[in-house]
C-alpha cells in the first residue's frame, strides 16, 4: 500500500488524514517510512484536536510521550474513553502526570464510559480551569453528583451539554442545577426524576434554544403555569400511556420550529397534532414523530384499522401544506402497529414479522433509505425470519447493532440429532438466515439473540465472511431464561461468534463455565449471571472462590491473560 501512496502529492495526503481519527492515522501510515512519520508528525502538531477513543495501548502511549506535551497548549479539541477498548485510558491519562487544565485552549472535551468517582472527581476540580471551553459531553458515565452540575453550570463559555449515564449507575439522569448558566444553549440527555424538575432547568438556563428530554413522570407537566419561549428545537421521548399531559406541555412551546417525538406507549392522532400545530406551534417546520396504536387485529378486520388511521394523516393540512408523510407498519400476528413520519429519523427500528406495510404517499416516492437507523430488531417466528430479508421497501445502511427475537422457536428440541428431522431442520434453516442477516449487514459490531436454538455453537459450519460482530448477547428476557452448559460453552468459545468475540453477556450453570469462555483469546469483558452458586463440592462454589482460582492459575492456564478484575458480575480481561 505504501507504494500507491508514495505517489501521492503532501497536500492531498493531509487532506485525508482530516477524514481520519488520531489512531487510524498512527495505526495506518506511521513507521512506514521517514517522510509518513514527518506527515504524521506535522498533522498532529496542526490538527489541534484529539481523538483517543480507539486508541490501542501502544499508540496511547506514543501519543503521549511524544505528542501531547508539546501539543497540548494548542489542542482545542480532547476525547478520551474507558470503555472495553481502551481500559483505563482516563486514568492513564492522569497516571502519566497529565490533567484537563494542561489544556488552556480545549473547547470540546468528550468522556466517554467513566465509572470512577475518584475520576469524576479530578475532572470536576479540572473543570473551572477550561475557561474556553462551549461543548461538553459525558457518554455512558456516572454522573449523580449535585456539585458537578453546578460546576458545570458556572462555566463561562460553555453552550453544548450532553451526558448519558450507564446502565450500571444508580443514577439515571442528572440533578436540576442549583446556579443559572447565561450562556448554555443546547442540553441533551435531561431526565424528568425525583431529583430533577424542567421548570427549574429553564429557569436556571434562560438561555437555552435546544432540548433533549426524556419523561417517565408527568407531575411536572402539570406544573407549568407559563410559555416556553426559548426553546425551538425540542427531542422528546415519552414513555407514559395517557398522552394528555404531553400535549399540554407542547402547548407551551410556542416557538418550536423543529419537534422530534417517540412515544413508547401510545399515539397522538392526527386530527389532535392538526389543532395543536395550527394554534399553539405555527412556527414549526419539522416534525418526526414515532408512535404505537391500539393494538391491530388479523385478517381485513387490521387492515381497514390501519386504513383508517392512515385516512387522517391524508387531508391537506399533511399532504400540501406540509408535506409531511406517514408510515404505518403492523403485524397481524403480535398485533403491534408502528406510525412514523417519513424520512424516518430515529435510532431504533423494530420488525415484527409477518411485517405490513401502508403510506400516505405514492410508494415510487416513498424514501426506501433509513439510514439514521442504528440499532434493528427483528421479532420473528423461525418461519418468517425470512422475511427480514425481503423488505424490498426498506434499506439499513448504518446498522451497528441486531436484536433477534426467535418468537415460540422450538429451541431446545433437537439434541445430538435425538430428536425428530423437524426441529433439526428449524435450526439449519435458522443458522443459515443469521449467516444470511449478518452478511447483509457487515457493519453490525454488535448482536443479540434471543429464543436461539443451540444451532448458534456450531456456527464453524457456516462460512461467515467479512463479519466482525465483537459483541455479543445470549441473555435473554425473564420466564425466557437459558443457562449454558460446561459443554456448551466449550463449544461457543470455538465457534466463530466466540472466536472474534470481545464482550460477551450470557447465563450460565456454575461458575465453573466461566472457565471455558475466556479461553477465548479476543475477549475483554464477561458480563455472567449464574444458576447455580452452590455446584458440587469439587467445583468452584461462589464468585470469590472463582475470582481466587482465576487470580492462582491465570499464569499457569492462560499465558495471555495479564490481569482478571470483577465488578458487579462483569469480567474484565486484560490480555
Amino acid at each position: 500500500m505504501s507504494m500507491y501512496l508514495e505517489l501521492l502529492p503532501n497536500e492531498l495526503l493531509f487532506n485525508i488524514f482530516q477524514y481520519l481519527s488520531t489512531p487510524d492515522v498512527l495505526r495506518i501510515f506511521c513507521q512506514l517510512n521517514r517522510r509518513f512519520d514527518k506527515l504524521v508528525d506535522k498533522h498532529l502538531y496542526t490538527c489541534k484536536y484529539i481523538d483517543l477513543q480507539t486508541t490501542s495501548k501502544f499508540n496511547f502511549d506514543l501519543i503521549w510521550e511524544q505528542y501531547l506535551s508539546p501539543l497540548a497548549g494548542k489542542i482545542t479539541s480532547l476525547s478520551l474513553s474507558n470503555d472495553v477498548n481502551t481500559p483505563d485510558q482516563v486514568d492513564q491519562f492522569y497516571a502519566h502526570g497529565f490533567t484537563l487544565r494542561h489544556f488552556p485552549q480545549l473547547q470540546s472535551l468528550a468522556l466517554f464510559h467513566i465509572h470512577s468517582k475518584e475520576i469524576i472527581d479530578k475532572i470536576a476540580n479540572d473543570l473551572p480551569h477550561l475557561t474556553t471551553l462551549t461543548h461538553l459531553t459525558f457518554e455512558k458515565s456516572i454522573f449523580n453528583y449535585q456539585y458537578m452540575i453546578n460546576i458545570i453550570w458556572t462555566l463561562s463559555n460553555l453552550v453544548y451539554f450532553r451526558f448519558n449515564t450507564y446502565s450500571g449507575s444508580e443514577q439515571q439522569a442528572f440533578h436540576t442545577p442549583r446556579v443559572t448558566s447565561s450562556t448554555i444553549k443546547s442540553i441533551h440527555g435531561f431526565f424528568d426524576e425525583r431529583d430533577t424538575n424542567i421548570i427549574a432547568l429553564l429557569r436556571h438556563t434562560p438561555q437555552i434554544r435546544c432540548l433533549s428530554l426524556t419523561i417517565h413522570a408527568c407531575s411536572f407537566l402539570t406544573d407549568l403555569s407559563t410559555n416556553i419561549t426559548s426553546i425551538t428545537k425540542l427531542d422528546l421521548l415519552f414513555t407514559k400511556p395517557a398522552f394528555s399531559p404531553l400535549v399540554d406541555f407542547l402547548r407551551r412551546t410556542p416557538n418550536l420550529t423543529y419537534l422530534k417525538l417517540d412515544m413508547v406507549y401510545n399515539g397522538i392522532h392526527a386530527q389532535v397534532w392538526e389543532r395543536l400545530i395550527q394554534k399553539y406551534l405555527p412556527k414549526l417546520k419539522t416534525l418526526h414523530f414515532k408512535m404505537n396504536f391500539t393494538t391491530v387485529k388479523a385478517g381485513s378486520t387490521g387492515e381497514k384499522q390501519v386504513e383508517q388511521i392512515l385516512n387522517t394523516f391524508r387531508n391537506s393540512f399533511w399532504l400540501d401544506e406540509h408535506r409531511w408523510f406517514v408510515q404505518c407498519d403492523w403485524s397481524p400476528i403480535t398485533e403491534k402497529c408502528y406510525v412514523y413520519t417519513l424520512p424516518y429519523a430515529f435510532e431504533n427500528f423494530n420488525i415484527d414479522f409477518p411485517i405490513c406495510s401502508k403510506f400516505t404517499c405514492a410508494i415510487d416516492n416513498t424514501p426506501c433509505f433509513y439510514d439514521c437507523v442504528r440499532r434493528l430488531t427483528f421479532n420473528a417466528t423461525p418461519d418468517h425470519l425470512y422475511d427480514s430479508l425481503t423488505l424490498s421497501h426498506i434499506q439499513f445502511s448504518n446498522i451497528q447493532h441486531i436484536t433477534i427475537d426467535l418468537i415460540g422457536a422450538k429451541r431446545f428440541l433437537y439434541t445430538n440429532g435425538q430428536n425428530g428431522s423437524s426441529a433439526y431442520n428449524c435450526e439449519v434453516n435458522c443458522l443459515k438466515q443469521l449467516q444470511h442477516i449478518l452478511e447483509q449487514y457487515r457493519r453490525v459490531s454488535s448482536l443479540r439473540l434471543c429464543g436461539w436454538p443451540l444451532a448458534i455453537l456450531k456456527m464453524p459450519q457456516c462460512n461467515i465472511k467479512d463479519v466482525s460482530v465483537f459483541e455479543l448477547d445470549l441473555q435473554c428476557r425473564t420466564g425466557r431464561e437459558y443457562y449454558y452448559t460446561q459443554e456448551e460453552c466449550d463449544h461457543f468459545s470455538r465457534s466463530i461468534l466466540g472466536i472474534q468475540c470481545k464482550i460477551l453477556t450470557i447465563d450460565v450453570i456454575d461458575w465453573t463455565c466461566v472457565y471455558n469462555l475466556i479461553k477465548m483469546n479476543n475477549l475483554q469483558l464477561l458480563n455472567v449471571r449464574c444458576r447455580y452458586h452452590q455446584p458440587n463440592s469439587n467445583q468452584v462454589s461462589s464468585e470469590r472462590d472463582l475470582m481466587e482460582w482465576l487470580h492462582k492459575n491465570i499464569q499457569d492456564v492462560f499465558s495471555d491473560i495479564k490481569r482478571i478484575t470483577w465488578k458487579r458480575k462483569s469480567i474484565f480481561i486484560e490480555r
